[in-house]
């Protein structure tokens, strides 16, 4: 598999608006992208958590310049707003918004380290419409079908994410052998085939990739999500399309 190349998701960025089953891997070889570079606009800041962190002040040696002071940013605000993603400790790369009126104050703080996860969430399927099904309301197709079939509905799907150090992707998830669509009883979310992530001033930009006929990756989208909530044992992403809850990965 070839490279996805760094202009190719800077493009995307340009285009914005978190029976038998066999295991679908999807992963994207990517350009190294260390966590000092930076997205054309990203005003964010990274570093290292360093000691003397406090519920309200964060010490951060910036990974731009490990040969200079340790800077020190007002975080009170962020803590009492839940804008403090993840459990910071000493020696963690972390993100940082600053508050575009007071350098010194942090909007937000981002711990890398409780991001580069493999999360996971459970995605729920629907009724697959038939062609005779056609014309009736969905609460009138669920109310004829059998009960074994009604059980399917509440069948839900597991899809993960593996978040890397290198920016890099991994989207996997169980899918059943292939039915004939006569067969097909329920429909599952389409699997997101996420290569490349980053973040833009506060924002988790997972960027969609797909395969040539000659087997070179190419960016096809980028969705943005916001930060609602980040622990150890939780991640929680605001989409264009809502909210998903993920849990980390147990193996």
């Amino acid at each position: 598999m070839k490279q996805v190349l760094f202009p190719l998701f800077l493009c995307a960025l340009l285009t914005l608006s978190c029976g038998s089953q066999q295991e679908v891997h999807i992963e994207a070889d990517a350009e190294a992208d260390t966590l000092q570079t930076t997205l054309e606009g990203d005003s964010t800041v990274y570093g290292l958590a360093c000691d003397g962190c406090t519920d309200t002040i964060l010490v951060l040696l910036p990974t731009s310049n490990v040969a200079s002071n340790p800077d020190t940013f007002n975080i009170l605000n962020a803590t009492r707003g839940r804008r403090i993603y993840g459990k910071i400790h000493t020696g963690d790369n972390i993100a940082v918004v600053r508050n575009a009126k007071d350098s010194t104050v942090a909007d937000c703080v981002i711990d890398l380290e409780n991001l580069r996860e493999t999360w996971c969430y459970q995605a729920m399927p629907t009724l697959h419409v038939r062609a005779d099904m056609v014309g009736r309301t969905e609460k009138q197709m669920i109310a004829n079908l059998p009960d074994s079939i009604r059980q399917l509905l509440a069948i839900p799907r597991e899809y993960t994410m593996q978040i890397k150090s290198d920016h890099t992707v991994t989207s996997f998830g169980a899918r059943p052998m292939q039915e004939k669509e006569e067969e097909q009883l329920v429909d599952y979310p389409r699997l997101k085939r996420y290569g490349q992530w980053h973040l833009y001033n506060g924002m988790l930009l997972l960027t969609e990739v797909a395969m040539d006929s000659v087997g070179n990756t190419f960016a096809v989208s980028t969705d943005t999500a916001s930060f609602v909530l980040m622990d150890r044992d939780t991640l929680v992403l605001r989409f264009n399309d809502g909210i998903k809850n993920y849990y980390p990965r147990k193996d």
